[in-house]
């Protein structure tokens, strides 16, 4: 009896104890929990996706990249958490590497033997010499019938063209000519307009009499002295130089607006009017004012840098 209990004893000693040890990722899981830490804190750290985080503590290897990324994750996970990665590394080699037994393992199944019968081999090769009778009579009837068609084909366009340029032909020739609504006057003498035959034939003895100038009417005026006031009143008034940007505004008599308009340096303006004549420069000091020729001082109608006048 007591050598039984004695060897009850020396067995149960001998039972080695078996420790589980927890998934790499549930240990990642409770040590971030531990810390009071956020799946969003831990894949801001380490550059990570929420969802590769979550894989991550799951154990659900099949969404990561591969096995090596795995292993970095894991790595810098464990780092994080300021936890040995060490047995972590040997887990997951076990988990993620596969047996050396199952590399060299092929499908070693019976392959499938061909049809020993000939029936269907003959049915294949009969189709096949029928569908090559087939496509060889086509050909034949191509050969045959397609120059008939086309000869045919071309004689009916040909003669549609025909019968087209005969009809325009025959309504061409049915169309009289229009007669010319000036005929042409055979042998018929041209002269300038204004003269006749004898003019041309003697100019000299027919050439009317030139009346000089000193000769002519004392009431008549000359065309000269009528064209002189129009000149006058067409020459232009008023004649602005900017040596800045500026803008100017003349008003006739009748306040109507004659000119306005913004102006850039170093250009020149010209402007007509019936005076008296109403002008506003927006910045004087810039602008330089002829009236009829003469220089205008700007300074007396200044106020600020905008000068008002009226010139008559």
């Amino acid at each position: 009896m007591n050598e039984q209990v004695i060897d009850q004893e020396s067995m149960s000693d001998e039972t080695p104890v078996v420790v589980m040890e927890k998934p790499v990722g549930e240990q990642l899981r409770l040590a971030r929990e531990a810390r009071g830490l956020q799946i969003g804190d831990i894949s801001q750290t380490l550059k990570l996706g929420p969802r590769q985080v979550e894989a991550l503590e799951g154990g659900d290897w099949s969404v990561l990249p591969g096995h090596t990324f795995i292993r970095g994750f894991v790595r810098n996970y464990a780092r994080l958490m300021q936890l040995d990665p060490t047995p972590m590394m040997a887990q997951l080699d076990r988990i993620l590497e596969k047996p050396v037994s199952n590399l060299g393992m092929q499908n070693t199944g019976p392959a499938p033997m061909p049809d020993s019968g000939g029936s269907g081999a003959s049915r294949r090769d009969r189709q096949f010499v029928l569908l090559g009778v087939g496509l060889v009579v086509l050909a034949a009837l191509a050969y045959t019938l397609m120059p008939a068609d086309l000869s045919a084909l071309r004689t009916t366009v040909q003669s549609l063209l025909d019968s087209f340029a005969r009809k325009e032909v025959a309504e061409q020739a049915a169309v009289p000519a229009a007669p010319s609504s000036q005929p042409a006057q055979a042998n018929e003498p041209v002269f300038p307009p204004g003269t006749t035959q004898q003019q041309v034939m003697y100019p000299q003895v027919l050439a009317p009499a030139e009346t000089p100038a000193a000769q002519a009417p004392q009431g008549a005026a000359s065309p000269e002295s009528v064209q002189a006031p129009a000149a006058a009143n067409a020459a232009p008034q008023l004649r602005f130089l900017f040596d800045k940007e500026s803008w100017i505004e003349v008003r006739d008599r009748d306040n109507k607006v004659v000119f306005s308009q913004r102006i850039a340096a170093g250009a020149e303006q010209v402007v007509s009017g019936q005076g008296p004549l109403s002008l506003t420069v927006g910045y004087a000091p810039g602008v330089r004012l002829f009236w009829r020729g003469q220089p205008v001082d700007l300074v007396p109608h200044t106020k600020g840098d905008v000068a008002r006048l009226v010139l008559e």
